[in-house]
């Protein structure tokens, strides 16, 4: 069910409403608009707000592009007048443009809203990225809870969830494979992002197949340094691949572990974040903070 929600929500219905404007003539330029406004209220959430890596990051490449296209065709053939606006002659035409409108009101502000998740404000942390050699994706990230489920923990404000993309986009061999290693990330070495002490370091609890979760111990395999000023955890990793101990000194790009799948957690993928005095604190990478959506590229 939540695969056909996404399906739904990042494809089909933004496509239509794409085709819509591409394939429509107008009477004014306001109808025009209103129309415009809704098809890039439903791209504009698709992108910002959907999990692309679901649909694959080639799908909502091409929705924006095609969204690009019938907005330069649509505005070759307005006509010259702003007004006056057409609700419909008949009934179909008023649903229609009642339900653009009601489109626009909705998917508009929640696109808006999602966007200033992708800024901060206050002090951050800059480290060193923690993986390599692969294209990765940010699935949950960024600094307000429509973008990042983990803003409503105190600790976890800032916390991010990293998958890495296969050849196709998309984080797996499949929807929602059970397979560990159909996850493109699982197995994956993490290194250090930071030099500083090992705090903590479990290596013993078991990965789960998708979607068994183990809740008793949420952070599972994970290892907590102490670097910068902050607090860091690195979360879900694999079963017996931690390198580090507790009491021992880590370099920045040292080798700490591989990617699991322990813990409280649904699927492969790496979970940091850094806390001081028990708030949680934004992590630039290079100079960059990385919400829902963020690629890197190694």
């Amino acid at each position: 069910m939540e695969f056909i929600n996404l399906i739904t929500n990042q494809i089909i219905v933004p496509f239509l409403f794409v085709f819509w404007l591409w394939n429509s003539s107008h009477k004014s330029r306001i109808n025009w608009l209103i129309q415009l406004l809704s098809a890039g209220a439903l791209v504009a959430s698709a992108l910002i707000i959907g999990a692309q890596s679901w649909t694959s990051i080639y799908t909502g490449g091409f929705l924006l592009v095609f969204f690009m296209v019938a907005t330069i065709k649509s505005f070759r053939f307005l006509p010259k007048n702003w007004i006056p606006f057409y609700f419909g002659e008949n009934w179909s035409k008023k649903i229609l443009t009642g339900t653009q409108m009601f489109i626009g009101l909705i998917f508009l502000p929640l696109s808006i809203y999602g966007l200033t998740g992708y800024s901060f404000s206050g002090d951050s942390v800059s480290l060193r990225f923690p993986m390599q050699d692969g294209v990765y994706y940010v699935a949950h990230g960024g600094s307000n809870p429509l973008i990042n489920y983990h803003n409503v923990h105190h600790e976890q404000t800032y916390a991010m969830d990293i998958s890495e993309l296969n050849v196709f986009g998309v984080r797996a061999a499949g929807l929602y494979p059970n397979q560990l290693d159909r996850y493109k990330i699982f197995g994956e070495k993490v290194y250090s992002p930071c030099t500083g002490t090992i705090q903590k370091a479990v290596s013993h609890l078991p990965d789960n197949p998708p979607p068994e979760r183990d809740s008793g111990n949420p952070k599972g395999n994970h290892v907590q340094i102490k670097c910068k000023g902050v607090q860091l955890y690195l979360a879900h990793l694999k079963k017996g691949s931690v390198s580090a101990d507790s009491g021992n000194v880590v370099h920045k790009g040292a080798l700490l572990g591989e990617i699991g799948n322990s813990g409280n957690t649904s699927e492969p993928h790496l979970h940091i974040h850094a806390v001081r005095d028990g708030k949680g604190i934004p992590i630039t990478f290079n100079g960059r903070f990385l919400a829902r959506n963020s690629l890197v590229w190694r």
